[in-house]
């Protein structure tokens, strides 16, 4: 079984060791280190290759986006994703010009930092279905395939961050015709998840966040 080696780097010690507890669990992952600068990390990148750095977004005075980079370009193999407390709208990211391979909303549970981590080793791009999609790219997006209304109305709610149970409950339908609708949808984008859906969407000519 193939070890994945994974790097942190956050400023916030507390938060960086809940995530290496997540992944210190994991069979075929093993925690490279835990950086709190972005000054410890690069010395720590020559000591311990690495497979996956999971990046804060905020790392005065580096901006982590700025830092993919110059990262991918000193290690090419790594894959990068980025932590944040922040909405990509919030900090003026464009997705479509995202460099890295996942990007997480800090407010999301284990199983988002899991899918993500599972989307990398894929070598797909992972991005954290809390994140808001404006519905002028929903419409721009869907108008393109031949989607139902109901299904149409079913991805604004995936793209909010919506559950099966919510959307089923919202719309006054049971879990498992939501769930029908959701592989119908899938079939139609051909992806996988509401991951690959907002990563298609947001790569949309001419589509401003």
């Amino acid at each position: 079984m193939k070890k994945y080696k994974i790097g942190i780097t956050d400023d916030h010690l507390l938060f960086a060791q809940g995530i290496s507890n997540i992944i210190v669990d994991k069979p075929d992952m093993q925690l490279a280190f835990i950086a709190e600068s972005a000054a410890q990390m690069f010395i720590l990148l020559k000591e311990q290759p690495i497979d996956f750095l999971l990046l804060d977004i905020n790392l005065a005075p580096y901006n982590g986006l700025e830092l993919i980079t110059q990262l991918k370009k000193e290690h090419r193999n790594i894959k990068i994703m980025i932590l944040s407390m922040y909405q990509p709208t919030d900090i003026g990211l464009d997705l479509s010009s995202f460099k890295g391979d996942a990007y997480v909303l800090k407010i999301s549970g284990k199983h988002i930092l899991e899918a993500a981590l599972e989307s990398m080793k894929q070598n797909k791009i992972y991005l954290d279905p809390n994140i808001i999609i404006h519905k002028p790219l929903i419409d721009t997006f869907t108008a393109q395939l031949k989607l139902t209304r109901r299904e149409k109305e079913i991805i604004s709610l995936i793209a909010l961050g919506k559950s099966t149970r919510d959307i089923a409950e919202q719309l006054f339908l049971s879990e498992l015709t939501i769930k029908t609708h959701r592989k119908n949808i899938s079939e139609k984008l051909g992806t996988k998840g509401i991951g690959e859906f907002v990563s298609k969407a947001a790569n949309i000519k001419k589509v401003d966040f």
